[in-house]
């Protein structure tokens, strides 16, 4: 008969999907549904049903202690605390992590010593960093660097713009399209908005330079609404993609909805005071 290192007859107790050596091996014993004694000598075995009562965050440890009342010496188990693993394997019971497939299977690789001790153990306070982790951590960086330098041309691109509005776009040319009429300042900045093409970020600061310019919110607002809806520089290929129908009936309705819209958002923001 097989014996552990204390000289104890192996008996070993796996948590089970089901009743038989083929069912499959439970992440953790007071989840499992049965646990199985298993004599690896004839691979008999015995089977503990789940209790009723053994629910919330004492069923592992019930679950274990019926398994050693049984004269279990070794578990095989998919997941155990450290708090739970630590005190048994002081105790002299091997407890083994991380096993998975079928019952049978698990016991016939851990009697063939294809389990390594890493695998026994997880009670380490300082656990080394895997080499999944690794793995993770190495396509966390690349995502970022690869996020960085495509976002990296737009910001460029903002910080040009900016200095290109300030200095191509006088403060009487734009007080003479933005009058301070509500209506026109609105049309106005709503037809601009529906002109111009790139990205949402660069709507951002253009609506803040020409506010730096004494341009009324309306205007701003109005823009920034068809900046991002009305797209009449990419017709063409809206047209190719959606039809011709579709698209000039999307765009006339988001300029004529962009009108209404802007008056709404500035009188309850707040910017008509």
């Amino acid at each position: 008969m097989d014996e552990n290192s204390q000289g104890r007859p192996v008996k070993i107790a796996v948590p089970a999907s089901g009743r038989t050596l083929d069912a499959r091996v439970e992440n953790k014993m007071g989840a499992a549904p049965y646990v199985l004694i298993i004599d690896p000598n004839d691979m008999s075995f015995e089977i503990l049903a789940r209790s009723p009562h053994s629910l919330g965050s004492g069923a592992g440890i019930e679950t274990v202690s019926r398994a050693l009342d049984k004269g279990a010496t070794v578990i095989l188990v998919g997941y155990m605390s450290p708090t739970v693993s630590s005190p048994l394997e002081k105790a002299g019971i091997t407890v083994v992590i991380s096993v998975g497939g079928s019952v049978h299977d698990a016991v016939l690789s851990y009697m063939r010593g294809k389990f390594t001790p890493t695998e026994t153990r997880e009670s380490d306070p300082k656990p080394a960093v895997s080499a999944r982790q690794i793995r993770d951590w190495r396509t966390v960086l690349r995502k970022t660097v690869k996020q960085f330098t495509a976002i990296l041309p737009v910001l460029c691109g903002v910080i040009l713009l900016a200095g290109l509005f300030k200095a191509m776009l006088p403060k009487k040319l734009l007080l003479a399209l933005f009058s301070g009429n509500v209506l026109q300042d609105t049309f106005v900045g709503a037809v601009i908005g529906s002109l111009l093409s790139g990205n949402p970020i660069n709507s951002y600061v253009t609506g803040a330079i020409l506010l730096d310019l004494d341009v009324s919110f309306f205007g701003v607002t109005a823009m920034l609404l068809t900046w991002v809806t009305v797209w009449l520089v990419q017709l063409p290929v809206e047209m190719s993609v959606l039809g011709v129908r579709f698209t000039l009936i999307r765009n006339i309705a988001a300029f004529i909805v962009a009108i209404p819209a802007t008056l709404c958002i500035v009188w309850l923001s707040g910017g008509i005071m």
